[in-house]
């Protein structure tokens, strides 16, 4: 092959990757108001301030939407009951139809038994966060707020010794300013038609060769969970220190205690973002995570909404712990059960 014809098809080839970014970003400006140039991720919606990663103020991304103090969903209303959720991004919401997330899910529930719009559900749930980088602004967010009530889901696998460093968040300031928007949608679009035998090969390969070198883990170290009871009790005591009541929610994920042969590729899937685990670690992570919630509950006279008892399979889980509308909707009525159980404790036992 001559230089002339390498150089005629290099021009080719990225005359043709120009098109089709192109066409990518006219299709996000005419569906979605995005711009056509600098970043149109999710990584906009957050920022940072003194106290770590936030939400960031008024930011738009897709069918996301922040209010004017970082939280997903409308202004705060101080003419409502306002109820907080505190989570990362089951909370937050990724899959879910815009309005289905269990939190909007929850004050539709509430304010369809109340009979009025009495209650407003402030989301708090941001992506990749942890009970302690939440702890750290929720002072800071009580006083925006004033909430009664605190419903809080946390992530377990965050808690997974050590974190893998593709889980730190990072504000999308600090990132490149431009962005291939066509990788995203390609990525899309090969997921959706690939066959799942062939993504479950390739991620064990994948996972094999990324953890030659390193040590894989049975199960998580006790570090791990001594690390989330600190974390859940500090977080708790602020609460109570703030004279906001907790209730607390167990973490549900889309498989039950044993392994049917058509979740394999989906446990499979989740132990890729965190590939030092073996997968039947992360059964036995959720196990001793949520024990330490039903405990604390126990011990301190809360209201549990044991979610990850009952709440589970692929009608109510997208992926491994992600819901669907249908899940988050189970999850939003049990809660809604477990506040009304709260404010009048003479209507049934505390635990759902």
């Amino acid at each position: 092959m001559t230089l002339h014809s390498t150089t005629r098809i290099l021009g080719l080839a990225i005359t043709f990757a120009a098109v089709w970014e192109a066409c990518a970003r006219l299709d996000d400006r005419w569906s979605e108001g995005a711009p056509l140039l600098g970043r149109y991720d999710q990584s906009i919606l957050t920022t940072t301030d003194e106290y770590g990663v936030a939400g960031r103020p008024n930011a738009r991304y897709s069918k996301w939407k922040m209010n004017s103090l970082g939280f997903r969903g409308d202004e705060v209303q101080w003419n409502r009951l306002r109820i907080l959720c505190i989570g990362a991004s089951e909370t937050f919401g990724l899959y879910e139809p815009e309005g289905m997330e269990f939190p909007r899910q929850l004050e539709r529930e509430l304010n369809r038994r109340a009979g009025w719009e009495q209650y407003q559900v402030v989301n708090a749930g941001l992506p990749g966060q942890s009970l302690s980088s939440f702890s750290r602004r929720a002072e800071k967010v009580t006083e925006e707020v004033r909430p009664s009530i605190a419903v809080i889901y946390p992530s377990l696998a965050i808690y997974i010794d050590p974190p893998p460093e593709r889980y730190v968040q990072s504000p999308s300031s600090e990132k490149s300013a431009f962005q291939f928007r066509i990788g995203g949608k390609l990525y899309t679009l090969l997921n959706e038609h690939i066959p799942v035998f062939l993504q479950t090969a390739v991620t064990r390969i994948r996972i094999s060769r990324e953890m030659r070198p390193r040590t894989v883990f049975k199960r998580i170290q006790e570090s791990s969970v001594i690390r989330f009871r600190k974390d859940l009790c500090r977080l708790l005591d602020q609460l109570r220190g703030e004279q906001v009541d907790a209730l607390l929610v167990t973490h549900a994920t889309r498989f039950s205690k044993t392994i049917r042969p058509d979740d394999e590729a989906m446990l499979l899937a989740w132990r890729a973002l965190y590939p030092d685990l073996e997968e039947s670690g992360f059964l036995d992570m959720e196990a001793r995570l949520n024990e330490v919630i039903r405990t604390e509950a126990d011990q301190r006279n809360l209201t549990l909404v044991d979610a990850a008892k009952w709440l589970h399979g692929p009608d109510n889980f997208v992926e491994f712990v992600h819901f669907t509308p249908q899940g988050a909707g189970a999850l939003a009525k049990a809660i809604s059960n477990g506040i009304q159980i709260q404010n009048n404790p003479e209507a049934s036992g505390m635990n759902q």
